[in-house]
């Protein structure tokens, strides 16, 4: 028992595998669909047969016994089926109703043995397992209808393959017919003696093992798959990558000439669908009669094929026979090319040379008397030629070669650099305030110095180098065979001390600044746009740190200035598509720790960058002018939300909002906030502005006198990061200010730094002195919370209570 049950388990894993084996194999082909299914079949009525052998009574056994006869029913008909399609006669299967009556008999015995089963009585167990007997009470058809649906099955599938191998003239069909017949006669045999007549005679020897012999025909068209292609036969498997990647078109036919497959390239050149072509003629395609043999092995030959449309495209063919390894001929693989163009310039150049013919006549006698006049202008030409090619590649002003000269050494460089494994440096340079030298000197002084420039300049650098003027104060050097980047370190000290040095123009000394931008082939680019671009990013750096000085590219330099021009561009819009929107933190009394007022604080909800903090783009809107329409955005949005919870009774505190230098700059910044709190009918005292220190140190008297006119309004001030600016006591006295907010760079040194204990001592000593509130703001800890209480300390903002949170959770908040 345990020997039939182990082996009925070992031959469905079996089947399963060579199964999967043969889909993977090629799992588009029909047969290994089917071949498939088969495996399926097999492994299921396998493993049933293992559970009923298992079973320790014989309702058990007739319970997987009725199952696995979904699977034994349907078997015969599947593996005609498979024969008929290998054996190619599938034109028996072509009507529908056909398939009915194949499947017929395998209905009829899932009928009787699954929704029929025989009863316990039937199954008797013996040493090998359990043994299922006819039931000999359903008449004589039905008690044999099982064992005549498989001897007739059986006889045609042997007659197929009988055929199939007598009447195949290719050889490895011959050895493939002849291996599967010979497994399927011997399995037929062995099942047909066990499985139908020892039952039939009630000869209890051993149960059913006709799952088990099967497993030899299946091992045998395994066998055939690996030894023989069987299956596998595909033009897929000749030229799949080909069809995939050529732009040409490519066709394989059979030898009758049925076209089996074709790439998009032909597809495309004949303005058919692929469908439109399958397992139709090759003659299809021709524009005449020709016979397939003379197409079999050709090159270059040139015919006509019939495209969608009837018109007929010229083309170039090639093609060859694709033979398997016993030498029978697969097919016809044919490439071919529209050669329609070269058919068109070939009659052009037909006519062309006719009407040539004729002017060569004329223009021969003319030539002869031209040949004097262009000796004389030939040489005219050459000296012209030579000046031409000096302004073209060089600076009118100073000598140097220009950029276009530069670019095409630069190019050459980094040709001849990849091919030796070296470095190159590219310097960008750029005089500071040259502007102002135009300006208070005149353009002839600025020319003069330009060109004294370029001659420091030549004179710092190797000769092998190249120094380029691009355009105005603008110079770029090429550094070859960069041994490291200390190397460009050098030379962009020695240029920075070489122009210190004074310039005299007309016995005056004029001295100047630069700022230089360096990048290194390859680590930053490898082209010549790529390596001038990161230099001159590098340049621009330089002059953001304070000018008259160099700095290299590295990354971070690049990704932080394609991160801001990233933001730059979006920022124009972003008012647009109201994308702007106001956060809120609450701001508490540090004794009661009820809320006292609130700060306006803006976020923006980039659509891919999610939302920006103020710190990325507010730099930004300064620099770009955006400033006045985003700050203007932000007094109003916040002065209206301000009155709208007032009106609805929800919160009545003053709300803070923050300014910065470039609104006060602004000569209209009264009258604007003059304006918006008209227009939202807010309570000046419920206003109050935020400024830093550095506000006060530009145009003092300006700011002093704005601030006063605010004042007046009622509108309330405050000093915001108190004591990380310039601190002159002097202004604070003359400021109208109500309020000082500590920075919360000091309030983070709680409990941790002496210093920044002492220093936030000061302040709140210093405000309350001179009448002035105090808020620190970035509390976040109880420790932080208690210090500040202990130093009287009047209000307080932070983590430690909220976060900053939209009006939506304001109110919600406000409503507990």
């Amino acid at each position: 028992m345990v020997i039939l049950t182990t082996l009925n388990l070992l031959c469905g894993i079996t089947y399963l595998i060579i199964g999967m084996f043969t889909l993977l194999n090629d799992s588009r082909n029909r047969l290994n669909k089917l071949f498939f299914i088969i495996c399926l079949s097999l492994a299921y009525w396998a493993i049933m047969f293992s559970f009923m052998n298992r079973s320790h009574d014989a309702n058990s056994a007739n319970t997987f016994y009725v199952y696995s006869a979904l699977s034994w029913s349907i078997f015969h008909c599947l593996l005609l089926h498979f024969i008929i399609v290998l054996t190619g006669r599938e034109e028996l299967l072509k009507k529908r109703f056909t398939y009915g009556l194949f499947y017929f008999p395998a209905v009829i015995s899932i009928y009787l043995y699954f929704f029929q089963p025989l009863s316990a009585q039937n199954f008797v167990k013996t040493n090998l397992g359990w043994v299922a007997l006819e039931a000999m009470d359903r008449g004589f058809i039905w008690t044999n209808f099982y064992n005549i649906y498989y001897l007739s099955y059986m006889v045609a599938i042997v007659y197929f393959l009988f055929r199939w191998w007598r009447n195949s003239e290719i050889i490895r069909e011959k050895k493939q017919a002849k291996l599967i017949l010979i497994t399927i006669l011997i399995s037929g045999v062995g099942a047909g003696i066990t499985d139908i007549i020892l039952p039939l005679f009630n000869i209890l020897v051993m149960p059913s093992i006709g799952v088990i012999l099967v497993i030899i025909p299946i091992i045998g068209t395994w066998y055939s798959i690996k030894k023989y292609k069987l299956m596998d036969i595909n033009p897929d498997h000749f030229a799949l990558e080909v069809l995939k990647i050529m732009n040409e078109g490519l066709i394989i036919v059979n030898h009758e000439g049925i076209i089996k497959d074709i790439n998009n390239g032909a597809l495309q050149l004949l303005g058919y669908e692929k469908s439109q072509l399958m397992d139709k003629s090759a003659s299809l395609l021709l524009s005449e009669k020709t016979e397939l043999l003379k197409l079999m092995s050709c090159s270059s030959l040139e015919l006509e094929i019939v495209k969608s449309n009837q018109d007929k495209l010229p083309i170039l063919l090639s093609s060859s026979i694709l033979v398997d390894q016993w030498g029978d001929s697969l097919g016809i693989v044919g490439i071919f090319q529209d050669i329609s163009e070269i058919k068109q310039a070939q009659k052009k150049l037909m006519k062309s040379s006719d009407e040539l013919e004729l002017k060569v006549k004329e223009r021969t006698s003319e030539l002869s008397k031209a040949n004097k006049e262009l000796e004389y202008e030939i040489v005219k030409r050459i000296e012209m030629q030579e000046d031409i090619k000096i302004l073209a590649y060089h600076d009118h002003l100073t000598g140097l070669p220009n950029k276009r000269l530069f670019n095409d050494r630069l190019n050459h460089s980094i040709l001849a650099a990849a091919k030796q494994g070296e470095s190159l440096g590219i310097l960008f340079i750029d005089l500071d305030s040259f502007k102002r030298i135009n300006d208070t000197m005149g353009h002839a002084k600025g020319d003069e110095l330009l060109r004294m420039v370029s001659i420091r300049l030549t004179n710092t650098i190797r000769e092998m180098d190249t120094v380029c003027r691009v355009a105005g104060d603008e110079f770029l050097i090429l550094i070859h065979h960069l041994e490291g980047e200390h190397y460009i370190r050098e030379v962009a000290e020695r240029i920075l001390n070489i122009l210190k040095l004074p310039f005299t123009i007309n016995n005056s000394d004029l001295y100047i600044t630069t700022s230089i931008g360096g990048a290194i082939y390859p680590t930053d680019g490898h082209d010549v746009e790529t390596l001038i671009k990161n230099a001159d990013i590098a340049m621009y750096s330089a002059k953001e740190k304070g000018k008259n000085k160099y700095e290299l590219c590295t990354p971070a330099l690049k990704d932080s200035l394609v991160k801001e021009m990233k933001i730059t561009n979006s920022l124009y819009q972003a008012l647009e598509r109201d994308e702007l929107e106001l956060y809120y933190q609450p701001q508490l009394n540090i004794l009661s720790g009820e809320i006292i007022g609130l700060e306006a604080l803006i976020r923006w909800n980039h659509p891919e960058l999610g939302i920006v903090s103020p710190g990325d783009f507010i730099f930004i809107a300064e620099k770009t002018g955006l400033i006045l329409p985003i700050g203007e955005w932000v007094l109003r949005t916040a002065c209206i939300q301000n009155k709208k919870w007032q009106d609805e009774g929800i919160l009545n505190v003053p709300i803070a909002i923050n300014l910065s230098v470039n609104q006060f700059q602004n000569t209209q910044i009264v009258e604007m906030i003059t304006k918006i709190l008209k227009e939202t009918q807010l309570d000046p005292n419920d206003l109050e502005l935020e400024i830093t220190e550095n506000i006060i140190m530009k145009e003092t008297e300006y700011i002093i006198e704005s601030l006063k006119k605010l004042k007046q309004l009622g509108v309330k001030v405050a000093i915001d990061d108190f004591g990380t600016e310039y601190s002159s006591l002097n202004y604070i006295k003359q400021l109208p200010v109500d309020k000082i907010k500590i920075a919360m760079s000091f309030i983070w040194g709680i409990n941790i730094n002496d210093k920044d204990e002492a220093i936030i001592n000061v302040i709140i000593v210093l405000a309350k002195n001179l009448g002035l509130k105090v808020i620190a703001e970035g509390v976040e800890t109880r420790e932080q919370l208690d210090f500040l209480r202990d130093q009287m300390c009047d209000e307080v903002q932070g983590y430690y209570y909220y976060k900053p949170m939209p009006a939506k959770q304001i109110e919600a908040l406000m409503s507990r």
